[in-house]
């Protein structure tokens, strides 16, 4: 118990720079209506979210661990991170016996710590996975295979709280069905409009943003010839999207740096304007864009999608998770997994039909307010762990 006699329960983010989840439950816990328990709020490393967190207010630490979970190119670093995470799970569990926690909430299956540390201490822990494992921009990124994955999340959890259907095909069996809910993500309207500039500098009016989910070169080198070759096929009414701004949320600065480099020399000659933006200056330019083109990967970018909504920018989204937060045709559009010929048809609409794009950023932040609002979303939450904190079990 907290000293205020209100359950304490600890929050696990998986990064410390940026996560649909984690920005979700700042927003959250940035409310300023009274919540049932007392939080804290464990980050995996140093980052623009600690720094958010800790400019609200909020009770937060920063307890260093690796990803258990990485690109499949990198499969080798997740042994590694098993030893180099002792540390951290050895800290975690210090923390709940000394805090008396009575939940742990994980905000992402890249982190296990937390929930072995809930194991190792016999408090509840909840599991809130917005990751997509089967996806095919995934492949196997876990070297035990996405079966044990499941049943590890299981045998961890009293609850797996997933935010799209995709995510949920993990756990269609019979062993984690029961425990696992999908809960589609949401965000505090209110505050991002407090955030939200007009149109701002540093990019010019009508330009495009791409948004990546990793550090996947092919990935941007066809994004970016596909907006380039729509250039190339008509300058009436096109002009205006030739300024591309280029965005790698969560992305460490060493790896974007490079990132960026590799784009640069790939990308010459396409006739288009790139610039590298920083992505916390991201609220404050949406104002800038004409539309938004979403690359989801391990994290799908939710966030980014229910953001550009609200601030009635169109998105293209490839199929995934995060599109089945969009309508399409009507919020914005869908395009098959790196089929980048549709992706640069959906670009021709927006390019030499304004009005259709404006219209359909309206239609976006209304379906934004109306099917993902924090506080519907929050009652839901509160009440799923209000419910877990009452068992017998708990």
């Amino acid at each position: 118990m907290s000293p205020e006699g209100k359950p304490q329960v600890l929050f696990v983010a998986g990064s410390g720079e940026f996560g649909s989840g984690e920005c979700q439950i700042l927003d959250y816990l940035n409310n300023p209506e009274d919540k049932p328990f007392s939080v804290e709020l464990i980050f995996p490393t140093e980052g623009r979210l600690v720094d958010q967190a800790a400019a609200s207010g909020l009770p937060a630490r920063v307890i260093k661990s690796h990803d258990y979970l990485t690109d499949f190119r990198e499969l080798w670093r997740q042994p590694i991170a098993w030893v180099y995470n002792l540390g951290g799970f050895v800290k975690i569990s210090s923390v709940i016996r000394k805090k008396k926690v009575q939940l742990v909430v994980s905000l992402s299956f890249i982190n296990w710590t937390g929930a072995l540390a809930a194991r190792q201490e016999g408090v509840s822990h909840v599991w809130m996975i917005r990751e997509v494992l089967s996806g095919r921009t995934n492949w196997l990124n876990f070297f035990w295979g996405r079966w044990l994955a499941s049943r590890l999340a299981n045998d961890l959890s009293v609850r797996v709280l997933l935010e799209s259907s995709l995510a949920a095909e993990m756990f269609r069996r019979r062993r984690t069905r029961g425990k696992s809910l999908v809960i589609p993500p949401a965000i505090d309207s209110a505050r991002f409009d407090g955030q939200l500039g007009g149109t701002g500098s540093g990019s010019e009016p009508g330009a495009i943003a791409m948004f990546f989910s990793g550090p996947d070169l092919g990935r941007v080198r066809d994004a970016v010839r596909a907006l380039s070759e729509v250039m190339a096929g008509g300058k009436n009414g096109t002009g205006p999207l030739q300024a591309v701004s280029l965005f790698f949320p969560g992305l460490g600065e060493k790896s974007r740096l490079k990132l960026e480099e590799n784009i640069l020399r790939e990308s010459g000659g396409s006739g288009l304007k790139l610039e590298f933006s920083d992505w916390t200056e991201l609220p404050a330019r949406w104002g800038n864009f004409r539309a938004a083109v979403i690359f989801p990967g391990f994290d799908p970018l939710s966030r980014v999608v229910l953001e550009a909504g609200l601030a009635r920018v169109p998105v293209m989204v490839e199929k995934g998770a995060a599109s089945e937060l969009v309508i399409h045709g009507r919020t914005g559009f869908v395009f098959d997994y790196r089929d980048y010929a549709s992706l640069g048809a959906f670009l021709q609409v927006i390019a030499k039909n304004p009005e259709r794009g404006r219209q359909m950023g309206l239609s976006a932040r209304e379906h934004v307010q109306k099917h993902h609002d924090l506080a519907a979303w929050k009652e839901r939450f509160e009440g799923l762990l209000i419910e877990v904190l009452s068992s017998p079990e708990s």
